[in-house]
């Protein structure tokens, strides 16, 4: 059996493109009562399609041949149909993967793929010029480094001194770092070499530095200076062995003054769409630390799937983690034909939050609501579905049926049930709540929200996600935690300036945000979605829906630049993220190539003052943390 999918641009516009799709059956038998299963992220619309029956749910589809018409050995099965988008420029924004179901088979049937056919001429990888190595590569650049003459040996006796409290989680990170390198633990002695020092006038997250031929000292007046040192301590080691007899390694002597330019330095990693498993979160936080981000936001709830323990609805994860043909959640993204998912224990999740805590990182949760909740309706259809509601509408990724109820009560026991075990596991004193892509539609012909929107004199239906959104600013603020959300957080006009926004869309977001008194975090797509493809190259991994982004334009990245100095919208700003969105993210090879090396341009960005910054410099120096990344196994996309 053999068959194959093809999909290919006919006709396009500003605004929408035409496509034929043809499924040829190259084996010798008829496919009889069959269907086609595949993955495509962008809507179709149904009235377009020319031949057969399709059925869409998020981005999994269904097509059908009208009535009993069967496939014919060594022939093709035609349709065409059209997508209300821009020109598609990237094979991974066409067709990803899809099966066969047919009365004569028992089960799916894989079929090849082709990659999209594209209108357009091919695209050269944009491609970057990296000068020769430094001989200390440190990114992001320190404020003030001295090269020293000599350097320092690891010898079989080398020992810390005693160590302060506020050190301790670093130190802990140091010694395992280490322990790739010696053959036995560093210990602790009163005469040790490796000194931890506590500097009550140093600001807070600031640090120095200083590498001796004999002694190593690192002082702080917080845990997180003292995590920032030893991130500078960490990068000073070799990328291989010396090869000598006596010493074990050594690291050039220096002399560092350096702290942080913005308070918070945060990456998103989704792990809804695709699950990422423990190992590779704690790889991740590993190159986190190493590159001074404190901040790790873990988005861990979607449509596509609820991935965190909750004691009090055990059906979210036995229903909600998984997704298939036989499941309640429907195949999306990929894994058409068979069952995909998982989630993290609570164990797993306070493992996690201990080991970034030794890394100087503080692990945000998100729960997304309203919107973006289908895998937690359907898996509590009894406290969350509405039987009255008949409001009608499509959310921005394809469902009719993913936002929660600000009328139902099952809503607010939800909530709260799911806030307290959230909150008890995570010691951060933040907790995300998404707010974001709440589909226009949704409430208007629900008699409850009706009767809720009258008893509160509330004029437009955004104002109950509004309604919702304050209920649980107000619950965490009980429990002493502060909200963040997405820039749509402060749609309907409730939430309070004690909630955090993150801006998302672009730049003019966060101006008004800032303008209208909220912190911000920000997070503009077009900087710091490394998601998005790396450059214009058809076969480049990512999305493009905010442009491309390149590595240069990662690190030209000035956040409100164009605000005068003495701006006090300026002062509103906390901090940067990027984000890995992970709707086709599926691999450690995809989340490598796509996170490495523009995750260090963001470090760079988030450490450094604007003009401390230099492009020609910081070429350099990542050249020599390539060798490092080398040496760890991670599959950058190449910048040569």
């Amino acid at each position: 059996m053999s068959y194959r999918l093809d999909l290919t641009v006919i006709n396009q516009t500003d605004t929408e493109s035409r496509f034929a799709l043809t499924l040829h059956n190259l084996g010798e038998h008829p496919l009889r009562a069959w269907s086609l299963d595949f993955i495509l992220s962008r809507w179709i619309e149904p009235a377009s399609v020319s031949h057969g029956q399709l059925k869409q749910l998020g981005s999994y589809c269904s097509l059908s041949a009208t009535g009993n018409e069967a496939l014919s050995a060594n022939s093709h099965f035609y349709t065409e149909f059209t997508i209300k988008t821009p020109p598609l420029t990237l094979h991974s924004d066409g067709i990803t993967e899809a099966c066969l179901y047919a009365s004569q088979h028992r089960q799916a049937v894989p079929v090849i793929v082709t990659p999209l056919n594209l209108r357009q001429p091919a695209q050269e990888k944009l491609q970057i010029d990296l000068p020769e190595a430094k001989a200390i590569n440190l990114i992001p650049a320190p404020a003030r480094l001295a090269h020293l003459p000599g350097e320092f040996q690891f010898l079989r006796e080398t020992a810390l001194a005693a160590v302060p409290e506020a050190a301790q989680g670093s130190v802990n990170w140091l010694q395992q770092e280490l322990s790739h390198w010696l053959d036995t633990p560093l210990s602790v002695s009163a005469d040790g070499q490796i000194h931890y020092q506590y500097k009550p006038e140093l600001a807070e997250g600031a640090y120095h530095l200083l590498v001796e031929c004999d002694h190593i000292w690192l002082e702080a007046s917080s845990a997180a200076g003292f995590s920032h040192a030893t991130a500078s301590l960490l990068q000073l080691l070799p990328t291989h062995p010396s090869h000598q007899i006596e010493s074990l390694l050594s690291i050039p002597m220096v002399d560092i003054h350096d702290q942080p330019h913005y308070g918070h330095r945060g990456m998103m990693l989704d792990c809804a769409r695709h699950f990422h498993p423990v190992a590779r979160i704690k790889r991740l936080l590993d190159q986190l630390a190493r590159y001074k981000f404190n901040t790790f936001h873990w988005h861990l709830t979607d449509d596509e799937g609820w991935r965190i323990e909750i004691d009090a609805y055990p059906a979210l994860t036995e229903i909600g983690a998984w997704r298939g043909p036989e499941e309640v959640l429907a195949p999306q993204f990929s894994t058409v034909d068979r069952r995909y998912g998982g989630f993290y224990t609570k164990q797993e999740i306070r493992e996690i939050v201990a080991y970034a805590a030794d890394r100087g990182i503080q692990v945000i949760p998100e729960i997304d609501i309203p919107g973006h909740c289908r895998a937690a309706i359907k898996s509590l259809p009894e406290l969350l579905i509405d039987p009255a509601d008949r409001s009608v509408y499509r959310s921005i990724q394809n469902y009719p049926d993913n936002v929660l109820s600000p009328a139902l009560p099952g809503t607010y026991t939800f909530l709260t049930a799911v806030l307290d075990e959230v909150c008890d596991l995570f010691p951060a004193p933040y907790l995300h709540v998404g707010a974001d892509e709440v589909p226009s539609g949704v409430w208007t012909d629900s008699p409850a929200c009706r009767a809720m929107m009258e008893q509160h004199g509330y004029e437009d239906p955004f104002e109950l996600q509004g309604h919702i959104l304050r209920f649980v600013e107000d619950y965490l603020a009980q429990k002493g935690k502060r909200m963040l959300g997405w820039q749509e957080v402060v749609k309907g006009d409730k939430v309070s300036q004690h909630t955090i926004v993150l801006p998302w869309m672009n730049e003019e977001a966060g101006l008004t945000c800032a303008g209208n008194g909220y912190e911000v975090i920000m997070q503009p797509a077009q900087y710091t979605y490394l998601d998005l493809a790396q450059g214009h190259s058809a076969e480049e991994p990512g999305a493009n829906w905010a442009g491309f982004l390149p590595l240069e334009t990662v690190y030209s990245y000035r956040p409100l630049a164009e605000l005068a100095a003495t701006d006090p919208r300026l002062d509103q700003i906390l901090g940067i993220q990027c984000a890995l969105w992970c709707e086709h993210v599926f691999s450690q090879s995809r989340f490598d190539y796509l996170l490495f090396p523009r995750l260090l341009a963001v470090s760079e960005v988030c450490w450094c003052p604007p003009e401390q910054r230099d492009w020609e410099d910081f070429k350099a120096r990542l050249n020599g943390q390539l060798r490092h990344l080398d040496r760890i196994g991670v599959n950058y996309r190449p910048c040569s």
